[in-house]
């Protein structure tokens, strides 16, 4: 008796949704996503239940919705609308909505030349020059689909060049506003980190900016900090913004921030040098915001004092660093490219730039930038 009243043999008796491969694997040609797929499925399978006779084609957007009760008629509308468009399906409209009559015959005309298109071999072409003339017709679509993506490339880079700059110029004369001053140097080289690297929407940083100055908050590199935290909690909305500052912001905090500083503290464990001395950390700024090198770079120029010399110092790595600024050199890439660029232009010449110091076990050599060439090395 449990088997003539099983209800999941019911389940069989209903039938499935039969939906070509051909779709799946077209998808992206025919402009389709998943959802969109969804829809056709529901509609393949209200053809398959509801189309009676075999002869009829079409079927009615109100048999749809009867096969598929969660598919709303607005969505059910919206995706037609975008299918009409797409020339994958024909309607006949009707005084209701529940009475227009879809036909799929538009969508397997397009698989079927999608089809042939990719194997020629089904093609009913009577001779090559036909065959000729439709790849000709394929190329010429393809070159004006190419064209169109580039013209659509060039007009979405222009958009957000001027976007980007008109963006920079608004929160630059916000910022004026609120210090009371034309907006320094460092405040610039720190604002596009923020719009470009950091990735900040203007209207969020109008928002962190408000919040910083109304604490007295003006140096770029605690803003920065601030901007950094907020990247790195992933606070995207006002609320969060308000709960950051009022319990991580506290105006002792950011006095203390001038005393100690990560980066400084990582250059002089690297280096060396003794980064305790204020005037020592002012040339450490000076790197890092007035000439607008990373840490990175800076670091960089670091490790080049250290294989190159033996008792280099901040001088040096200076010398470094103004070669690569007036080089327009910002990257690490760059910077290494540059250095075995003058190793073989040196090698070259016999450029005596280059010594080598007797000094027992370890080898150093003095580093010369191209820009000191000609200069008596001591």
């Amino acid at each position: 008796m449990i088997h003539k009243n099983s209800a999941a043999l019911e389940i069989f008796r209903w039938g499935y949704a039969h939906v070509p491969g051909s779709v799946f694997y077209y998808a992206q040609e025919l402009d389709l996503d998943m959802e969109d797929i969804g829809i056709i499925s529901a509609i393949f399978y209200t053809f398959e239940t509801k189309s009676k006779p075999l002869f009829q084609t079409g079927i009615n957007a109100g048999q749809i919705l009867q096969c598929c009760p969660t598919l709303t008629k607005n969505k059910l509308s919206r995706k037609l609308s975008k299918f009409i468009k797409s020339k994958i399906i024909d309607i006949d409209e009707a005084k209701t909505f529940n009475d227009k009559v879809l036909y799929l015959e538009p969508l397997v005309r397009r698989l079927e030349e999608l089809i042939i298109r990719d194997h020629p071999e089904f093609s009913s072409f009577k001779s090559d020059q036909d065959l000729d003339k439709q790849l000709d017709k394929y190329r010429h679509q393809i070159e004006q689909l190419q064209l169109a993506l580039e013209e659509e490339k060039v007009k979405n880079l222009d958009t957000d060049q001027k976007g980007s700059n008109s963006n920079y110029k608004k929160l630059a004369d916000f910022i004026a506003s609120k210090t009371g001053n034309l907006m320094s140097v460092k405040m610039g080289n720190e604002l596009r980190h923020w719009l470009n690297d950091m990735a900040f929407a203007p209207e969020f940083l109008f928002c962190l900016l408000e919040m910083c100055f109304e604490r007295n908050i003006n140096n770029p590199r605690q803003i920065t900090k601030i901007a950094s935290d907020v990247k790195q909690y992933s606070i995207n909305n006002l609320e969060g913004l308000e709960q950051y500052f009022n319990t991580n912001v506290k105006p002792e905090k950011f006095e203390r921030l001038r005393e100690f500083d990560p980066e400084i503290m990582e250059f002089g464990d690297f280096t060396g040098i003794d980064m305790g001395a204020e005037a020592r950390k002012t040339v450490y700024y000076k790197w890092r915001y007035d000439w607008a090198f990373s840490h990175k770079m800076i670091m960089k120029a670091g490790a080049v004092m250290c294989q190159r010399t033996r008792n280099g110092g901040l001088e040096y790595i200076d010398s470094v660093l103004k070669n690569w600024m007036s080089k327009e050199i910002r990257s690490v890439e760059e910077a290494e490219k540059e250095m075995a660029e003058y190793k073989s232009r040196a090698k070259k010449e016999r450029s005596p730039a280059v010594k080598k110091t007797d000094t027992g076990s370890n080898d150093y050599e003095i580093y010369v930038p191209p820009s000191a060439e000609g200069r008596k090395t001591v």
